[in-house]
């Protein structure tokens, strides 16, 4: 399947790659082959839909994409799957003082580290993104709940984004309006992410819906936690919610998009899939617990490849720059 999808990369991004490619600093990999398919595996299996924006990458780059995503589902799978808050937290201090050693002459010796230890020597990733991943999913274990949509996106903008800032430097992209645009787009991730995770989390007695929508909308969380289910009330909240990040993406690709080097495109695409599920969502009238929802979408790839080719995600607008 994957040598069928990678015949639909726009010449374009193939060339940019190359370009990019004589930039990178020289470096002797330490990560085999084995190493790199682990990771390739690993996302297809957990995040699907971003392995399919990852093909859209030029191939230097979709390594760098496919170790840090790795590392991502490994942090949400240490707050998720750990028994107590004590046992999560030593995850989360491995992968500090991995994040660190990805910067020496030491790194830990895995598969996913050794593939991103390599993809720092080589393109010069910072270290902030790195850092700022591991931290804020290690504070997401202390919040009890959102008080507002500007929290959402506070917390999108640094923990959803982070996967996306470095997936720019690995493309040698280092523009404002490609940071601005991956902010953005962190944001409609994480209002993406939590709604679909709903049925799931109010079957756990929680709700990542912010605090001020739920009392707007006079959502009976006590209710929905001893019978989860979809009611009037939620989809009112949910409605609210999404169209917050269906607008960031629609900013995103009247504003920031145009401004932004060609080279980003791939990177960006991670809107995407975003934009087809909240799209989904309106169709199921904002239910939440809708089961179509929960299916992976063939048409993904499509808009995938479509955007690659047009440069956007909305009609009638592409790159200037």
């Amino acid at each position: 399947m994957d040598r069928c999808l990678l015949r639909l990369y726009p010449r374009a991004i193939r060339g940019a790659g190359r370009a990019i490619s004589s930039k990178q600093k020289q470096h002797v990999p330490i990560a085999s082959r084995g190493d790199v398919e682990y990771c390739r595996r690993f996302v297809l299996k957990n995040d699907y839909d971003n392995y399919l924006v990852s093909l859209f990458s030029p191939e230097h780059a979709r390594e760098a994409v496919w170790g840090i995503r790795a590392m991502n589902i490994e942090l949400v799978r240490a707050g998720e799957i750990t028994t107590n808050d004590t046992a999560a937290r030593m995850r989360y201090s491995y992968w500090h003082d991995t994040v660190n050693r990805f910067y020496g002459s030491n790194p830990v010796q895995t598969p996913i580290s050794r593939v991103i230890y390599d993809s720092v020597q080589r393109f010069g990733i910072s270290r902030t993104w790195l850092r700022r991943l591991v931290s804020e999913r290690e504070n997401f274990l202390e919040l009890k709940a959102f008080k507002t949509t500007a929290d959402v996106e506070t917390y999108g903008e640094r923990a959803y984004a982070c996967l996306i800032h470095p997936h720019l430097e690995v493309l040698g992209v280092r523009d404002m309006h490609a940071d601005n645009a991956a902010r953005a787009i962190g944001v409609a991730m994480a209002i993406m992410s939590f709604t679909r995770s709903l049925p799931l989390l109010l079957a756990q007695g929680r709700c990542d819906l912010p605090r001020s929508l739920i009392d707007k909308h006079k959502v009976d969380l006590e209710d929905l936690f001893n019978r989860p289910r979809s009611t009037p009330e939620l989809q009112e909240a949910v409605y609210e919610f999404a169209t917050k990040g269906y607008t960031r993406l629609c900013g995103v690709a009247e504003i920031h998009l145009p401004n932004s080097p060609k080279a980003a495109l791939p990177a960006l695409l991670s809107a995407v899939p975003v934009k087809e599920w909240l799209e989904r969502l309106e169709k199921a009238n904002f239910d939440p617990f809708d089961t179509r929802l929960q299916r992976r979408s063939l048409r993904v790839l499509w808009r995938l490849w479509v955007a690659s080719r047009k440069g956007t995600w909305l009609n009638g607008s592409s790159y200037h720059k």
